[in-house]
């Protein structure tokens, strides 16, 4: 690897970091600061995203916090991550000959099925609420399977949103879990 690359690697990684701090935790803690929610709830809510993922509701209507709020903060920190997953994995395309080799596959093996590469993406609605693939899974396999990133990067968010709402409705008690 060359030097040049070596420099693009790093500043590309500042940029996932960058981006990340700032969706998933400047942006809540300052509209957390504006609502007066104290932060040490707000980062407990952050972390429990990171951690717990769509099951953090639970967390954040333990917290006592507004369900309006909890959904703010949870959809910035899944956009903030997602966006930086992206952001990595791009860098890793740039900067590894083994993963370009790979996603160049993928691109030619996903031309022979036109209707996945231009609808699959929805898919990406489900694979968050799926408790083995979850948030960080989901964006993996839109980025590998080579789905256009603006549409996957909505059909993921909008599966966090779904599957986020429920959970809140049943962290409130609004829908009950027969199990």
């Amino acid at each position: 690897m060359d030097r040049s690359g070596v420099i693009d690697g790093i500043r590309r990684g500042a940029r996932a970091i960058a981006i990340a701090f700032v969706a998933s935790t400047l942006i809540p803690v300052v509209l957390g600061l504006l609502l007066s929610v104290p932060i040490g709830r707000v980062f407990s809510l952050i972390i429990s995203t990171l951690l717990l993922q769509a099951n953090a509701a639970f967390a954040g209507v333990g917290l006592g916090l507004n369900p309006v709020f909890i959904l703010a903060v949870m959809i910035s920190v899944e956009l903030g991550i997602v966006l930086a997953i992206y952001e990595i994995l791009d860098a890793f395309a740039e900067q590894s000959e083994r993963v370009r080799r790979f996603t160049k596959s993928t691109e030619e093996k996903m031309e022979r099925y036109p209707i996945l590469h231009k609808y699959g993406a929805v898919t990406l609605i489900i694979l968050p609420m799926l408790p083995v693939i979850g948030l960080y899974s989901s964006v993996v396999i839109g980025w590998l399977l080579r789905w256009n990133k603006f549409q996957s990067i909505f059909f993921v968010t909008l599966g966090w949103v779904l599957v986020t709402g429920f959970l809140l409705l049943v962290a409130l008690g609004f829908v009950q879990l027969i199990f």
